[in-house]
């Protein structure tokens, strides 16, 4: 038994619980078509909900293994990781979803081991793209344009 697990568990378990009853209290939308204000709640809520049950399982269940140690190659990445997305940010709005997330996505690929290039190049373009059209138009979310607005309807 893990006590850090079971500990983080309860606290995230009972964060995901505080957060289900503030979006079950969101006012509904009337306009057709469209999703009301607390569908991406909802879908936060079970995944915070799922997350959290694993690790209570993984807490209470599995035995501590004694290789806890991270991997040396994912050492140190967090600031360069931290000072990457705070780039994503400050671009988002000039360059637009897809233009901005292209090298996030390929940088992001890069840090976790992928080395070849043609996949770093394909994962890079069609993530972001794959992304656009699932919440452009499965979920009806407008996402920014930025420099491709004349392109992309």
């Amino acid at each position: 038994m893990s006590s850090r697990n079971v500990t983080a568990a309860l606290v995230l378990l009972a964060f995901t619980a505080v957060y289900a009853y503030m979006t079950a209290h969101l006012p509904e939308r009337t306009l057709p078509n469209t999703p009301d204000p607390s569908f991406f709640p909802w879908i936060n809520t079970a995944l915070a909900l799922v997350l959290a049950s694993a690790l209570l399982f993984q807490g209470l269940f599995i035995k501590k293994n004694d290789h806890t140690q991270l991997e040396d190659s994912n050492n140190g990445l967090a600031l360069p990781a931290l000072a990457v997305f705070l780039a994503f940010l400050i671009s988002l709005p000039y360059l637009g979803f897809i233009l901005a997330t292209i090298p996030f996505t390929a940088v992001f690929m890069w840090f976790y081991g992928e080395r070849r290039k043609i996949v770093l190049i394909i994962g890079a373009v069609v993530i972001p793209a794959i992304l656009y059209v699932l919440f452009r138009h499965g979920f009806g979310v407008m996402l920014p344009r930025g420099l491709l607005s004349g392109l992309i309807t």
